[in-house]
């Protein structure tokens, strides 16, 4: 590279204009004419504001003071650099027979700036400039000249107390280091060299060691041998491999372990992520094989992924994109925990619909859109606190904003469930489920899910919902769709139904009651966050009981009525069917007795009475006789029909008799 050749040839120049000069030319005339080189080399201003001190004992070399050092036109942050003093020597035979060797290279208190524009340009790139003396520019830069670097070697550079600002226009991204210590030994371009230094963002002091075999080869493309290792209060990171830097590409094994990403994340530009509980809150860990191809693509194989207690296995790869990277990813683990992603969940500010109701706090889905994935994850078992799965089979496809779960196989409470989910944050957010629920255990599930431990048994359902907004609230406000359910024998437990409608009493609930069934078996459609049903039916010992009404999932209230078709005493005799109602909030439900129409039911049974009873003593006064479930007039009139039938029969008999 050609911008690194000119600086070092540079600073040789200043240490040959300043010992030329010593006694001939004055300090602000070698000033002039250092400055002016370096323009011509680079295209850059460079000011040399103080004095200017050449030695040539103990070391050839030169102090200038008060350096600064111009950045490109299209900059506007500042000088490149801007140094109180920098302090070049160099040693003289070795420059007499051809070679540079740099035996000291001191910069104190810079403060440095490097820009990377928005189209790719770098504001460290010297590569404008027109020098004629100091480089040939027609001459070609092989592997074999050691990327350039083949007869200058660097005892000993350092850089004390610096600052630094990098920003990225391109990512938006801004990164400052104060207090940074360097030193870099390169006592041979084809040999090993090595860098130690530390900084501190942020109150953190960041530390820094590589060593590379062969700087000049790596520089022209070679993949050499390089070994970097950091390290900060709070965790540590590394690389062991080969790289090279046109192309650039590099391969070997990485390692992270941290329990504090800021300063790393800080490097990047960065804010560290506030990671939930068992995603990585208290330790990230990462290692495995690396490798950065020259088409700018990444990959990880034999990855293991550690997150707090939590462990992954498997392979990533990151393709650059027009619009957005995309991630592949196949990972496989044991059983995870997470359920703190559930714990909080619930709000009882005023962002709520009501003191229990749905949080209303936005929901950004703007993440959604960062990349585009596909993923294929198998887990011997996952706790997200609100419900828990054995063996699990998921893909998962991430394309402009559109999330897909396809869930080919979840263990659950002695079941499974399937299907797919899919998160839509193209416009807005909207989430659609297509789920079906196959003998999963009711009480365990509930338990976890709603915190609802009085129904047991085993069921069935399947549902097809769609709801959208930009908040929990919202997107319970919003559900359409329709399911259904089915569920085997089982309990209800604290409420018994058979009893509250065989003594008229609702105080047939709490500690120790129960309602034991058969079946349950219900269809119900979904609109504006309703649950609406009309054939809900149980069957159960005690008789059977038909159901109909709503649930607000939105307001999170009920309006439901059970009525008894068939409701049978102690002694399997049919008794009275009064109808249920259970009406108000979800955490308060009221149960009660439809009074009113159990007097009509009485009413209308006294009113069958009297008739029956009206119907019996005309059929007895008209010698009718009824058979089961013939109405009176029916009767009459088949009464009617025999007599005149028979009267008939009597008559013809007495004709035919009288003509004998």
């Amino acid at each position: 590279m050609r911008w690194i050749v000119r600086g070092i040839v540079l600073l040789v120049v200043l240490v040959a204009v300043a010992v030329g000069g010593l006694f001939l030319i004055p300090a602000d005339r070698i000033g002039a004419i250092v400055s002016d080189q370096f323009t011509r080399a680079t295209g850059r201003t460079l000011v040399i504001g103080g004095d200017i001190r050449p030695s040539i004992y103990p070391t050839l070399g030169v102090r200038a003071e008060d350096i600064e050092m111009g950045n490109p036109d299209w900059v506007s942050d500042g000088p490149l650099l801007r140094a109180e003093r920098l302090d070049v020597g160099v040693d003289l035979w070795a420059l007499i027979s051809g070679t540079v060797r740099v035996q000291q290279f001191e910069l104190v208190r810079p403060d440095i700036i490097l820009v990377a524009g928005a189209d790719g340009r770098v504001s460290w790139d010297f590569s404008d400039g027109t020098i004629d003396e100091a480089v040939d520019e027609t001459a070609p830069e092989t592997p074999a000249a050691g990327g350039g670097l083949g007869a200058i070697s660097l005892d000993l550079a350092e850089i004390r107390d610096a600052t630094l600002l990098y920003r990225d226009e391109a990512a938006g991204t801004e990164v400052r280091v104060s207090a940074v210590s360097l030193s870099l030994s390169l006592p041979s371009a084809d040999g090993p060299a090595r860098l130690d230094g530390q900084g501190a963002m942020n109150g953190q002091t960041i530390s820094v060691e590589a060593a590379i075999d062969g700087v000049g080869p790596m520089l022209a493309g070679e993949l050499r041998p390089v070994v970097v290792s950091l390290g900060w209060d709070g965790g540590e990171a590394g690389f062991e491999g080969r790289a090279g830097l046109s192309p650039l590409g590099v391969e070997g094994t990485v390692a992270l372990d941290a329990t504090d990403l800021g300063p790393l994340m800080g490097v990047a530009g960065q804010a560290a992520p506030d990671l939930p509980q068992g995603l990585g809150h208290e330790r990230i860990a990462v290692n495995g094989d690396f490798t950065l191809a020259s088409e700018g693509t990444m990959h990880l194989r034999n990855g293991r992924f550690t997150f707090d207690d939590n462990a992954l296995t498997g392979d990533i790869d990151i393709l650059p994109g027009t619009d957005r990277p995309t991630i592949r990813a196949r990972l496989a683990g044991g059983s995870l925990n997470l359920s703190a992603l559930s714990e909080g969940g619930e709000s009882t500010g005023s962002g709520n619909s009501a003191d229990s109701g749905w949080s209303t706090d936005p929901i950004d889905a703007s993440g959604l859109s960062a990349v585009d994935a596909e993923a294929a994850l198998t887990l011997s078992g996952l706790d997200l606190g609100m419900v828990r799965f054995g063996t699990i089979d998921l893909r998962a496809v991430l394309d402009a904003g559109r999330l897909v779960l396809d869930l080919r196989q979840a263990a659950a409470y002695d079941g499974s469930i399937t299907g797919q989910y899919i998160v839509n944050g193209r416009s807005g957010l909207s989430m659609r489920a297509n789920l079906a629920v196959e003998g999963v255990g009711l009480a365990p599930l509930l338990t976890d899910f709603a915190d609802y431990d009085r129904l047991q048994g085993t069921g069935d359902a399947r549902f097809d919902v769609l709801m959208v907004g930009n908040s929990l609230n919202a997107l319970m406000h919003s559900l359409e769709g329709s399911g259904s359910v089915e569920f085997g024998q089982g309990a209800i437990l604290g409420l018994d139904i058979g009893g509250m409608i065989r003594n008229l009493d609702t105080s047939y609930r709490g500690e120790g009651q129960r309602t034991v069934y058969d079946s349950i078996t219900a269809s119900f459609d979904l609109a504006g966050g309703v649950v609406s049903n009309d054939d809900l039916l149980m069957t159960a010992p005690f008789g059977e009981l038909t159901g109909s009404g709503t649930v607000g999932v939105g307001e999170q209230v009920l309006d439901y009525t059970v009525i008894p078709s068939a409701i049978y005493n102690a002694e399997n005799q049919a008794g009275l069917r009064v109808p249920l109602r259970i009406s108000g909030p979800w955490a308060s439900p009221r149960f009660a007795l439809d009074l009113e129409a159990l007097a009509n039911e009485r009413v209308q049974e006294e009113v069958d009475a009297l008739q029956q009873r009206a119907t019996d003593a005309a059929a007895e006064a008209l010698g009718i006789q009824q058979q089961e479930g013939q109405s009176l007039e029916d009767a009459a009139q088949d009464t009617l029909e025999d007599r005149l039938r028979q009267e008939a029969e009597d008559q013809l008999q007495r004709l035919l008799g009288g003509g004998n």
